[in-house]
């Protein structure tokens, strides 16, 4: 069918007819097929007429590859379509702030396994594309699949439907020149790891190797050897961290530079902050490096413990920490803070911990989120408890993606 495409809906497929169609962008005319008719869902088929803001993309696995399908939109039509969605979401906006790289920005990629000794990202649910060269994370982690595809070749290594081979996790510093892997596998046999290291211990600084048994396609498993280190050495601004194998970090370092500075502008003489859903504390440690008080309160023990540790490394003796849901947390610690952060995963805030911001009225609240739809629905329920947006500033944290990185101030008037 012949398909005009108009915008682009949430998960930034092109929308035109009753279809959502990917690759599809505003301005072109296309051919599609129906894929999915309940989610009405199309497949591009070839394009008619190209949209003024398309470019060739760089990447020869694209329109294959769901890693970034964004990668056919000029940089300028990417940020302004960006910025476009929050102005609809929220009235108000600053212009959208650029990802200081559009190419090789992350930190950290999570690669499959697939078969004929395939490693790459994933077409859909289950097809590997064998990505020869990523334009998403650096050059040298391109040259760590290439060894390890012939690594897993040469042992005969096969992905797990056949084999035990999972996934590998590369994260490497921005900041501070280090790389470290994890190789992931099923627990239907041993992996050379030793023997990996010494093909790559020349170019790496640590390679791990972990196991998981779930059925679930996640890139982590528990950690059975490693040679080198198990962590990553990273700075943000200045503030120095070390983040274990399996623990959450902002991939874009350089944008998270800048969201950080953004939030400080934010920040005025509190005394006290508390940061809701606070992570591994690079936000609450960032801020705390005055005389105010910063707590931080999250769900995951591990991610506690780690933001203690480097507020230890970091010499920050106003920085605390607690361990549990937020929800049930909150009350206890709410009394003193003069400013809320909120910087919830991608389902939003908790309806019990908004109700109880709206009743307490802090002054002031920082939400900081990675999905604007969610942020929409929490900012209008604390609306209703008398808070207005005083600020609104989107960054543009993963080029060549549809996802959005956006900042709001709340205020009572």
């Amino acid at each position: 069918m012949k398909l005009e495409i108009s915008g682009v809906d949430e998960k930034g497929r092109g929308v035109g007819g009753d279809l959502f169609t990917p690759f599809a962008y505003p301005g072109d005319t296309i051919e599609a097929e129906l894929v999915n008719k309940r989610k009405k869902t199309g497949r591009l088929i070839s394009i008619i007429t190209p949209s003024k803001h398309r470019q060739d993309a760089p990447c020869k696995h694209f329109g294959e590859c769901g890693g970034c399908f964004w990668q056919g939109l000029k940089c300028e039509a990417q940020l302004k379509f960006k910025e476009e969605k929050i102005r609809d979401l929220f009235g108000i906006v600053n212009p959208i702030i650029a990802s200081p790289n559009q190419y090789f920005y992350r930190n950290r990629m999570d690669f499959a396994f697939g078969p004929d000794f395939s490693i790459g990202l994933k077409s859909g649910k289950s097809k590997v594309i064998n990505v020869e060269k990523c334009h998403l994370m650096s050059e040298k982690s391109n040259l760590i699949i290439d060894h390890l595809r012939r690594f897993v070749s040469y042992k005969k290594l096969e992905y797990h439907w056949t084999g035990i081979m999972r996934h590998v996790v590369i994260r490497e510093g921005k900041n501070i020149d280090n790389t470290v892997i994890n190789v992931i596998t099923s627990d239907r046999g041993k992996f050379p790891l030793e023997e990996l290291w010494e093909k790559l211990g020349t170019i790496i600084d640590g390679a791990s190797w972990s196991i998981n048994t779930s059925p679930a396609d996640r890139s982590v498993g528990d950690l059975q050897k490693t040679f080198g280190n198990d962590y990553l050495l990273e700075t943000l601004n200045g503030l120095k961290f070390k983040i274990p194998l399996q623990s959450f970090f902002q991939t874009n370092t350089h944008q998270a530079e800048n969201l950080l500075n953004i939030i400080k502008t934010l920040i005025e003489d509190e005394n006290e902050i508390l940061d809701l859903y606070s992570g591994t504390g690079s936000i609450g440690l960032f801020l705390a490096d005055k005389n105010r008080k910063v707590i931080g309160i999250e769900e995951n023990e591990a991610a506690v413990e780690l933001s203690k540790s480097n507020a230890e490394l970091n010499g920050i003796s106003n920085y605390s920490a607690y361990a549990g849901k937020v929800e049930d947390m909150i009350y206890k610690n709410i009394s003193g803070s003069e400013t809320i952060i909120l910087d919830p995963p991608r389902p939003g805030v908790n309806k019990k911990v908004l109700k109880i911001i709206g009743d307490k009225k802090p002054k002031k609240v920082v939400y900081v989120s990675c999905n604007p739809y969610t942020q929409k629905h929490d900012v209008e329920i604390l609306k209703e408890f008398g808070y207005e947006i005083n600020y609104c500033q989107p960054l543009d944290m993963f080029p060549h993606t549809p996802h959005i990185e956006n900042v709001i101030l709340l205020r009572l008037p």
